[in-house]
């Protein structure tokens, strides 16, 4: 059927390496890693030391301290990063358009670290008089989209998604399709995640899915490297406003890339383990490239999920050699979690922010710290220095817990008139 084109005009992060495009980039391209021993409490007990936490991040440069007292941190990086994309967008979203935008945010801890964590070790010496009375604001994930529509004003359809470590991609299918079926004519769509709080950390200690490196901490995310042993966490937002094409060219706005297709699959198989043979993974480019109208050989750059974890990146890259076979050798894939490390719903929005600005600055970002190479793991993942490359279109994948494949394809803007996409 017959529909709308979708670009997307504005960029904003709050990210471990720099808030803000312009810091987060060129951190990147640096091939500078934001992983470092943690600052936000002792990490003694635990058997991981390290994280990539934002630093010199202040709420009240984006909201007032009132408000800032009444959220959470996931809530305080949603605002930011949505304010810094509407900014980048230049869109003035009041009037009539503030009927015709949507929001949707998505996190997987939501407040489990400042407002669960804190506010019950209060109940539980002082009674609940001590509990601040919007403590139970921040409980729900929608707070973040919430928090976000009130900030602008938004009129549209305000969602919140959580499909774990997927999330990031997942907003941005809501989005294109939101506006793709003319519902909306712009979506504010974005994920952020604080998970860098005792317990939660605990919790995935004791689950095993992090790093036990003891080297230098710059040097402890190494995906695809032979001696990666677990993710480093990491946390922060990110935020990219979706606009139907023939508005933003009507009103002259910057576009940075056009979203082409997406789809998603789930192994069904495990909440932990992952299919080493990338079946669900196979499944889901396949059909976001045949939803983008393209054929595998126009995949110009994978920026992939690369988390780390011995089992999943060997399942990644054995899912790419099925898809594009002998010609994935001459694909650059890089993960930018080497590092930032692992935001959980945060990071495939930085996969998006960072594809986005790949795209318009022809430039592919590293994967750091891969100095010995897993057999297993033999692709091209753009080791240790960033690419030069003239991107035509780039494919983000992303995994959450339970088996769950998330792909998007985005594409350079090339417009030669205002047509109406085709969905393939």
């Amino acid at each position: 059927m017959n529909g709308r084109r979708v670009v997307i005009t504005g960029l904003g992060v709050v990210a471990p390496n720099g808030i803000g495009k312009e810091e987060f980039w060129e951190n990147l391209i640096g091939g500078k890693s934001a992983v470092d021993y943690i600052t936000a409490f002792d990490p003694t007990p635990f058997p991981c030391k390290v994280a990539a936490e934002v630093k010199n991040f202040k709420p009240t440069d984006f909201v007032s301290s009132r408000s800032a007292k009444m959220m959470g941190r996931f809530s305080q990086f949603a605002v930011a990063a949505a304010k810094l994309a509407v900014a980048d967008s230049d869109i003035g979203l009041n009037g009539g358009l503030a009927e015709e935008t949507s929001v949707c945010f998505g996190n997987s801890v939501n407040g489990a670290g400042d407002i669960y964590e804190y506010t019950h070790l209060d109940f539980l010496s002082k009674g609940f008089q001590a509990i601040p009375s919007w403590t139970t604001d921040e409980y729900t994930p929608h707070a973040a989209a919430s928090h976000v529509a009130i900030e602008f004003g938004i009129k549209g359809q305000v969602m919140t998604l959580s499909s774990a470590c997927s999330t990031g991609v997942d907003v941005v299918q809501w989005g294109y399709d939101k506006i793709f079926s003319g519902q909306s004519k712009v979506v504010i769509a974005g994920s952020s995640e604080a998970p860098i709080f005792p317990y939660a950390f605990a919790g995935l200690c004791s689950r095993g899915v992090l790093t036990k490196w003891d080297g230098h901490p710059a040097q402890a995310s190494r995906p695809y490297d032979l001696k990666r042993d677990g993710f480093v966490l990491g946390e922060g937002g990110g935020c990219v406003v979706l606009e139907d094409l023939e508005h933003a060219l009507d009103r002259g706005a910057h576009i940075y890339a056009e979203v082409l297709g997406s789809a998603s699959a789930n192994e069904s198989g495990h909440m932990r383990k992952v299919d080493l043979n990338g079946t669900a993974l196979c499944q889901a480019i396949d059909l976001a490239i045949h939803k983008a109208g393209l054929s595998r050989e126009d995949i110009d750059y994978i920026n992939a999920h690369g988390n780390a974890m011995p089992d999943y990146d060997v399942a990644e890259t054995t899912a790419f050699k099925q898809v594009f076979g002998d010609r994935i050798y001459h694909i650059p894939v890089s993960s930018i979690k080497s590092m930032i490390g692992q935001s959980l719903a945060a990071s495939p929005m930085f996969q998006v922010v960072s594809s986005s600005l790949a795209i318009h600055e022809s430039i592919i970002p590293p994967t750091i710290n891969y100095e010995y190479p897993d057999p297993h793991c033999d692709l091209d993942y753009v080791p240790n220095e960033s690419r030069s490359s003239r991107i035509r279109n780039i494919l983000i994948n992303a995994h959450g817990m339970g088996g769950t494949h998330s792909v998007l394809i985005l594409g350079r803007p090339e417009f030669s008139s205002k047509v109406t996409a085709q969905w393939i």
